[in-house]
């Protein structure tokens, strides 16, 4: 079975899965000012830089230098309080966090961005080591990239497709595991809060809590710790063990159904959407489980994201999805988005025979593993 899908797209949407931001609003800062002064090794294709707020919808710019010839540069500009920011270059940035008493040096090799040395930032540490562990798994993921480039402008067999997406699974997960592991060591930096809000937005639920617990107090005037702390408490009423909220809206023949009417079944809530790749191309495995579990009390309940009625019931007819299936069609602008915090399709659910919330985001092998152990298989 062939899959039409471009390698370089493909591949590009694997690595942006690592650093995709969440949707939030950006926010305006009041005035303030900061000074950053530096010198480039190497600088000599260099002739200017600047520098940009972080924000999880995009860069917001600040101010840009000029380089002198001997390499130095000076920035500085209007901030309220600790913001992360970016210092570009072409071979990569560098995230620092500035605030209105800001007072740094910076020396940089244009051909070692990593290495770079910043003086006067309390926090430069913590971040120098954060953004080494990224860097580290990223290069990893351009060689997956560069192993796969002769696919480049081809058609993608099934199983091909099916290895690359296990390859930069497999790295994903070590890359998570250790970003997790160093910034829980972190007791008084706000570089955990870059963490969560730029590196790992679908991170699980204990492990922001236990950001949250134990920064809070302490940075609760930042607007970094409000985020995750309304994100924490709007998390907590659909992590595991929490009784999942209803949902009701109508099935593809206009008739009202509810997820509460399926108690005494196990149900997987399946968040997708009939445009969503990823989705689709998860259907069928969604199908066989549910053909192999549905008589022993496992249903299925589909949540489409889809705003085109077409869309969804083409998807439903095509895949062949035979569970039960509901929509408001109101795609992101959906009341389920907000309610189940959902950042991005496909999103699934398991709750237990009562309805209570047992798995978030299961899928591939992993639900394999939890139905068979359900199920006692």
């Amino acid at each position: 079975m062939k899959s039409k899908i471009n390698i370089v797209s493909f591949i590009f949407s694997c690595l942006l899965i690592w650093g995709m931001p969440s949707c939030q609003n950006p926010v305006v800062n009041e005035p303030g000012g900061f000074f950053i002064k530096g010198k480039i090794k190497n600088s000599t294709p260099v002739k200017s830089i600047s520098i940009h707020e972080l924000t999880p919808t995009g860069f917001i710019f600040i101010d840009s230098s000029s380089v002198e010839t001997d390499g130095s540069f000076v920035l500085n500009g209007m901030i309220s309080e600790k913001t992360f920011c970016t210092i570009r270059f072409d071979k990569g940035d560098i995230v620092v966090l500035v605030d209105s008493n800001s007072n740094f040096e910076l020396d940089v090799d244009v051909n070692d961005i990593d290495n770079y040395r910043l003086k006067g930032s309390q926090e430069y540490e913590d971040m120098k080591q954060l953004t080494k562990i990224n860097s580290k798994y990223l290069k990893l993921g351009q060689r997956i990239a560069d192993k796969y480039a002769v696919y480049k402008n081809t058609e993608l067999s099934k199983s091909i497709e099916t290895q690359i997406q296990f390859e930069f699974d497999s790295i994903q997960s070590v890359h998570k595991k250790e970003i997790k592991g160093y910034v829980e060591t972190l007791k008084n930096s706000m570089v955990p809060y870059f963490a969560t809000t730029f590196l790992l937005p679908e991170s699980d639920f204990d492990f922001l809590d236990n950001i949250d617990r134990n920064l809070f107090v302490k940075f609760s005037q930042s607007k970094y710790a409000g985020i995750l702390h309304q994100k924490v408490e709007d998390l907590r009423k659909t992590a595991v063990g929490a009784i999942a909220p209803d949902i009701v809206m109508n099935d593809p023949f206009g008739k009202n159904i509810s997820l509460a009417s399926l108690r005494g079944k196990f149900v997987l809530i399946d968040f997708w959407a009939g445009w969503c790749k990823p989705c689709r191309d998860e259907n069928p495995h969604h199908v066989a489980l549910y053909n192999k579990y549905k008589t022993r009390g496992f249903e299925i309940f589909g949540v489409s994201l889809d705003d085109s009625r077409e869309t969804w019931i083409n998807a439903i007819n095509k895949d062949k999805l035979l569970w039960w299936h509901a929509s408001d069609l109101l795609k992101w602008n959906s009341p389920v988005v907000r309610q189940y915090s959902i950042e991005n399709l496909p999103l699934t659910v398991l709750l237990d025979r009562e309805g209570k919330i047992i798995a978030r985001n299961l899928k591939g092998n992993e639900l394999d593993i939890k139905l068979a152990a359900l199920f006692g298989f």
